[in-house]
């Protein structure tokens, strides 16, 4: 790891500075901890103290994957099947009409048509990003589509649920026939808190902190004195390429570095705490089969994942799938990042990083608090370091 240690430990001291801190880890199959290393500050004050091994990071969509794990655990506890439409808890998707682009005479005054899908939606569908649910701005069509509904009258008290407030919005196609990353997650969240009668945050501290002895990690940071103090701070880039503090209270999942090792190593131990045997092989399994829609759509749309996986801007059909558990399943070495065949990875907002090889027996995380996502000099030392990670001694199996 060494030329990745001279790039990130340049990249901190630098004048001016290219990256605020960055903490990497690599854990083993027995949750032995392979590296672990830390460079840089906690802040950007003159007085700041030099950045733990075991600060904190919020994780942005990179901690998605621990809703993906709390929704396989309902079906291990046979609270719902992957394959069953979630409509007796989610009744709010089946009103979901699909959305297309309008062809007729009529566009310029009607730009977008609406027609019920003829396909359910399941749990696998959420969790792969192929129920048709998209984020608000993905097309023309639901911008349309939103804007149409702006003159209508509000309605007094809205009693609904915020997320399904916020997103019953059309279908971008049948369910299970395209990829779109988007909304889907918020539809988890919700659908857990339905099936056990627990807000996310109580569920997953009971069924996967607890049992892992994740004590510094939780969905309410700004309300956690003790894991606040230990976050690395949050920074953006401005145009002329210096760092200033983002001054926001954190909001997000946030983790330390060892807690995040916890729980990546337990999904490549001979024997998870938290998932049945089933589960987990399913998440090191690709989801979509070769020249379908959805595999179609993912390999065609890699603006989500390029940078902070180590595709090139030049590879055309890059060689990778999908997963249950919110992450890409890489099927041949990524070139720029060194990813084997067989890891399953996925990035945050923030120019997070994590992947995991069960074969290898591997996880490896690398993290720091800096915005815009994929930020060049951010995703140049990712690369460094996972290239690293994979080639190193430990990773040679």
């Amino acid at each position: 790891m060494d030329n990745y240690e001279k790039r990130v430990d340049q990249a901190t001291s630098s004048d001016p500075r290219e990256i605020l801190g960055a903490i990497s880890i690599v854990v083993g199959e027995e949750g032995k901890t392979l590296y672990h290393h830390a460079s840089g500050f906690q802040s950007l004050a003159s007085d700041a103290a030099p950045l733990g091994k075991d600060s904190a990071i919020t994780l942005g969509s990179a901690g998605k994957f621990i809703t993906h794990i709390a929704a396989l655990q309902c079906v291990d506890k046979g609270l719902i099947n992957l394959d069953e439409p979630v409509y007796a808890h989610l009744p709010e998707l089946e009103s979901l009409q699909i959305i297309s682009k309008n062809e007729g005479p009529d566009a310029s005054t009607k730009p977008f048509t609406l027609r019920f899908p003829t396909k359910k939606i399941t749990l696998r569908h959420l969790l792969t990003h192929t129920s048709g649910i998209a984020s608000p701005e993905a097309t023309p069509e639901l911008q349309a589509w939103k804007a149409s509904k702006a003159d209508e009258p509000e309605p007094g008290e809205d009693v609904r649920d915020p997320i399904v407030r916020m997103f019953s919005m059309p279908l971008l196609f049948e369910p299970g026939e395209g990829w779109e990353y988007g909304s889907s997650i918020h539809w988890t969240s919700l659908l857990i808190f339905r099936l056990t009668k627990q807000r996310m945050a109580v569920y997953v501290q009971e069924n996967i902190f607890n049992p892992l002895g994740m004590t510094s990690s939780t969905y309410q940071p700004a309300s956690n004195p003790e894991i606040r103090a230990h976050l690395l701070s949050m920074v953006r880039r401005d145009a002329e390429g210096l760092l200033f503090p983002v001054n926001q209270e954190p909001m997000d999942l946030a983790c330390s570095i060892t807690d995040l090792g916890k729980v990546l190593g337990d999904l490549i131990a001979p024997t998870s705490k938290i998932l049945s045997k089933e589960s987990v092989a399913l998440i090191f399994s690709p989801a979509f089969p070769q020249g379908t829609p959805a595999s179609t759509a993912i390999r065609g749309n890699t603006e989500n994942y390029a940078a902070p996986a180590g595709i090139p801007p030049t590879m055309k059909e890059p060689p990778i799938n999908y997963t249950v558990l919110a992450g890409l399943f890489v099927e041949d070495v990524l070139p720029l990042s060194g990813m084997p065949a067989g890891t399953v990875t996925w990035n945050g907002m923030p120019n997070v990083v994590w992947a995991v090889n069960r074969k290898k027996g591997l996880a490896a995380l690398w993290g720091t608090q800096l915005l815009p996502v994929d930020d060049e000099k951010a995703v140049e030392v990712m690369m460094e370091f996972l290239k690293g990670a994979w080639a190193a001694e430990f990773a040679l199996k």
